[in-house]
């Protein structure tokens, strides 16, 4: 029985996208690390520029746990991808979470992205960081768009992997053998 292209191309998807936020995640640990001396002088430039940003303080104090998390998740998705492409029955429902858990994030992303941007256009900003309304108004839109477009990929993706082609790719039929 030949692979449906739906496993293909969602296997590759995956093992494209673990790859790519592995190196992602290593490359920020790498820079986060040669950056950290100067974090707390880099801190209070930002919090005086733009006082509202200051909820990033907790999450830069735990970056390297944060992207060490990052990396070992993404590792683990690039397994799961490859034993999805080999047609493991496990790796059909394992990649299957790893979509649930992707729209998770992307809804709590979209979410926090308009809170963020909403909160900026409420309070009128000077100097270099301000922008203007309308600016502002495209990037809550782009960025909600965007979050839509992966949010549609996502729930396709779970749709054909719910789908019983797809499902009978990973169990095959089994030959009938008689005992007599």
């Amino acid at each position: 029985m030949e692979r449906p292209r739906a496993v293909t191309v969602i296997g590759w998807v995956w093992l494209i996208a673990g790859i790519l936020f592995l190196l992602r995640s290593l490359l920020d640990l790498v820079i986060w690390r040669m950056l950290q001396p100067a974090a707390p002088s880099l801190f209070a430039a930002v919090e005086q520029q733009s006082p509202q940003m200051s909820f990033l303080r907790p999450l830069f104090k735990h970056l390297a746990t944060v992207k060490i998390i990052e990396a070992v998740a993404s590792a683990g998705v690039i397994f799961v991808a490859s034993q999805f492409l080999r047609l493991r029955a496990w790796a059909r429902v394992a990649v299957q979470a790893v979509c649930w858990l992707t729209l998770c994030y992307i809804v709590s992303f979209a979410i926090l992205w308009v809170g963020i941007w909403t909160h900026m256009t409420a309070e009128p900003a000077a100097g270099p960081m301000s922008s203007s309304y309308s600016h502002r108004m495209i990037g809550v839109v782009g960025g909600l768009a965007v979050c839509l477009l992966f949010a549609a990929g996502l729930v396709t993706m779970i749709a054909l992997l719910r789908g019983s082609r797809v499902r009978a790719a990973f169990h095959p039929p089994r030959s009938s053998v008689s005992s007599r």
